[in-house]
């Protein structure tokens, strides 16, 4: 049974406005990938700052689970986006990121780091889920699939 139309959580105009911008070209980045492939990203404070604006600081992240591996670490996190008192849109992403060691020693340098750069991937592409920043990490969605 379809759910009404009525009770679906609805963004207004402004959040879908800032949620579907355009990211500009002063907040995208660029890194080798793997392959060396070169990948455009924003930074995590620019997804943040979004946020913040679209949903008046009204979102919260968690962690739902993370794994130390033997090169890297991911974490599964939940963004949860506050549309009315009683309303909220979800959207649940994995991250990672490679565990750095010390070029002397081989030693993990802190796992903790990792594991922040691992949410904070969680993070971006949970909001790239909602349109924040999706031109730069899916730009065919936004060139009518070219």
């Amino acid at each position: 049974m379809p759910v009404p139309q009525d009770i679906l959580p609805t963004l207004n105009e402004a959040q879908v406005r800032i949620v579907k911008r355009s990211t500009p070209p002063e907040f995208v980045k660029q890194r080798m990938g793997r392959g060396g492939l070169t990948l455009d990203y924003v930074e995590v404070g620019y997804v943040v700052d979004q946020l913040n604006e679209a949903f008046n600081f009204m979102w919260d992240f968690e962690i739902e689970g993370e794994k130390v591996g033997t090169t890297q670490v991911w974490v599964k996190g939940k963004l949860r986006v506050h549309v009315s008192p009683d309303v909220s849109i979800v959207k649940t992403a994995f991250g990672g990121a490679d565990i750095k060691k010390s070029r002397e020693t081989g030693d993990v340098i802190d796992i903790a780091d990792d594991l922040k750069a691992a949410s904070a991937d969680a993070l971006k592409k949970a909001a790239s889920l909602l349109g924040i920043a999706a031109d730069v990490y899916y730009p065919n969605l936004r060139n009518g699939g070219k």
